[in-house]
Order: C-alpha cells, then structure tokens, then sequence
C-alpha cells in the first residue's frame, strides 16, 4: 500500500526527516511516534503533499506508483487526513464537513450524486454522528467534534487514513473512546491507518506496525512485539521506562519513571 525508499525531506536547508525506508501493506496499522521535533507530523504533509516549500530525495510509492504522478484529486481518493484535535474549527455543520469531503468525486458542474450522500450517511453511522448531523461544529463538545473530522475522513471513502494526535486534545474518557472507534473501524472495515501518536501504550493496543523516529531519523520499525526490545524507547526519548502487565488487558503498559 504504502513504501518509502531512503527518504528524505529538508526545509530551509535545515534536515527534517533523513534516509527514511518502510513499507505498510494494505489494511495494514502503522503507529507512528517519537519526542517532539522528531519529523512526525512532516512525514503525514510529505505523503499528503502539504509542503509547498522544501526539498525531498528519495521515493514515496502508493499502491505502486511514484506520489509524484498522482493528481490531486486522485490522491485524495486514496488518502484522507484527520487533523489534531483542537485546531481552528470550520464554520460547518456536521453534515456540511462531510459533503465537502467528497470533493474527490464531484464533477466540475453538478451537485451531489445518490452514491455521494450515501457515502456521508454511512460515514455518520459508523461514527454515531447521525442525531448530530444539522449541529454546527463549534456547538459539538471536543469528542464529537474529533468523530466528526473522522466521520469527514471515512466520508471521503479512502483505503487509507492519516491521522495527526487525534486524541492529544481530548480527556481520557474521549480519548478512549476515539481509540476504541479505530481499533472497530480498522477492524470491520479493513482500512489502513496511519497514526501519529504522543501516547506510547496506542501501539500496544492498536497492534500492527510502529515507527519511532528521533531527529527526523528511523530509529526502529517493525511489529508492535518487538518495540519493548533491545531499549528501543530509552534510546528514542532517551528517559528511562518501566514495563508491566496490565492487570486489565492483560498486555504489556509502558509507564514512564
């Protein structure tokens, strides 16, 4: 689905993701997470292609194919970004964000086909958003407000989504729910997702893939098993971790000291 190949984007001169090389398969989950300043955030704006300035080596492929051939349109069908809780907030229904969503697919003159609002009445389904479907955005609480850019992102009827700290705003019940609501949507929907994460115990409980960067360099990937090895964290965060069981889940909890 997804292959970077010694990749490398720089700004200003000024080297912000170095020599990157990882593949995701399809239906795949990659979480994505290291300190602050480690280029995680600029991976997603690389593989969307948000970066209007700054200089890139290397290769980005999407199913095959060069990102550089990609039109924007048809980049959009394959991809769709949801950004991090919190920011500037659309003067937009929930159901408004939705529709423009489908932008991807709308002819130059035209309006909304059949198979487009039921793309938008599906997305609220799976999100729970239908009840708040006429409900302007800046009235929804923080929770909602997260599952409706979701809702917009599964809207857009990708096979892959990009997701930016989408709980690093929200409080632990919300935010576990949101993660609750991927885990299923992974799951029953067999999307690839892409998360860029601040909580380290995500990976554990997502499962799948991770990448931990450092200064814009891969410090290791691999499967969710493996990232408890070899001091893999202390060297990223270089902080010290302790590891146990949770007494819940069962799974392995990372706590830091």
């Amino acid at each position: 689905m997804l292959h970077l190949k010694d990749f490398s984007f720089s700004l200003d001169g000024r080297p912000i993701l170095d020599r990157l090389e990882f593949a995701m398969p399809e239906g795949g989950y990659l979480s994505v997470i290291g300190p602050n300043g480690a280029g995680k955030s600029t991976l997603l704006k690389c593989l969307l292609r948000l970066h209007e300035r700054g200089r890139t080596q290397g290769e980005i492929s999407i199913q095959g194919r060069p990102l550089s051939e990609y039109g924007q349109k048809s980049l959009a069908r394959i991809l769709a970004y949801v950004p991090q809780a919190g920011g500037r907030i659309p003067p937009f229904t929930v159901e408004e964000l939705l529709r423009l969503s489908r932008y991807p697919y709308l002819p130059l003159t035209g309006g909304f086909s059949v198979v487009d609002l039921l793309a938008v009445r599906k997305a609220l389904e799976l999100t729970d958003l239908t009840a708040l479907a006429d409900r302007p955005l800046r009235a929804l609480s923080g929770g909602e407000r997260q599952r409706a850019f979701l809702a917009a992102a599964l809207a857009q009827e990708t096979p892959v989504l990009l997701l930016d700290e989408p709980a690093s705003f929200l409080d632990p019940k919300h935010a576990a729910g949101l993660n609750v609501l991927l885990k299923k949507l992974h799951q029953d929907q067999g999307l690839s997702f892409i998360t860029v994460t601040h909580d380290l115990n995500h990976p554990l409980d997502a499962g799948g893939l991770v990448l931990v960067l450092r200064e814009g360099r891969q410090i290791f990937f691999g499967p969710v098993g493996e990232l408890l090895q070899n001091g893999v964290l202390e060297l990223a965060y270089q902080h010290q971790f302790t590891y146990f069981t949770h007494p819940g889940s069962g799974r392995p909890t990372i706590l830091a000291d």
